[in-house]
């Protein structure tokens, strides 16, 4: 599935499966959904929007989300993601095999369970907010490889998350963000650290 710039979907109590195996184009990473910007000229530059309640989400094959040169919110509210993967990356925002635009990635999370791996480039940025009992297992890094073996970034670059009172976050590797909105004490470590702008978050479970 693929969105570039000013375009938009929307998927109610659907059930999606995807497996790609093929870089496409300039496209040097493996993904379910793909929000980019391509710069060519047959799609207008401006938010792109992924939305999606209910239903199931597997990818078979790849990262689950990948963002790159373009502005992209997601939202997803109680779907069943279920990510087959081996790497277990559940959103990528960064460089690829376009440029002139920026990677700047919004995920919303209501009532939603999330896993894997949160990775942002140096040049990139990420708001990450779970509310409404939202619980999410993972970790955050800039450590970046794409599907063909180059490393992309090796650095995270700006990273906010935002816990309401009701939702979680399971640390599982040590974890660096640029802010962090909430109560620490619904940040279960897991035996793991979070970094928010250099110093470690204390109060964590």
């Amino acid at each position: 599935m693929c969105i570039e710039g000013l375009n938009s979907i929307t998927l109610n109590n659907c059930n999606l499966t995807a497996n790609n195996t093929k870089q496409n184009g300039n496209a040097k990473f493996l993904d379910t959904i793909m929000i980019y910007q391509s710069m060519s000229g047959d799609a207008a530059s401006g938010t792109s929007s992924f939305t999606m309640k209910g239903g199931s989400l597997t990818s078979k094959n790849g990262h689950v989300f990948h963002v790159t040169n373009t502005n992209a919110v997601i939202n997803l509210n109680g779907v069943n993601i279920t990510n087959e993967d081996s790497n277990k990356v559940l959103i990528s925002v960064c460089d690829d095999g376009w440029n002139g635009g920026n990677n700047t990635a919004t995920l919303n999370a209501q009532n939603q369970k999330l896993e894997g791996g949160v990775l942002v480039g140096d040049n990139s940025t990420l708001t990450l907010n779970l509310t409404q009992g939202s619980e999410f297992s993972g970790y955050v890094s800039g450590k970046i490889t794409n599907a063909s073996g180059d490393t992309v970034s090796t650095e995270v670059g700006k990273v906010s998350v935002k816990l309401d009172s009701s939702s979680k976050w399971t640390l599982t590797a040590d974890s660096y963000v640029t802010s962090f909105d909430g109560d620490a004490s619904n940040v279960i470590s897991n035996g793991f650290k979070l970094y928010v702008n250099g110093k470690e978050l204390t109060g964590t479970k």
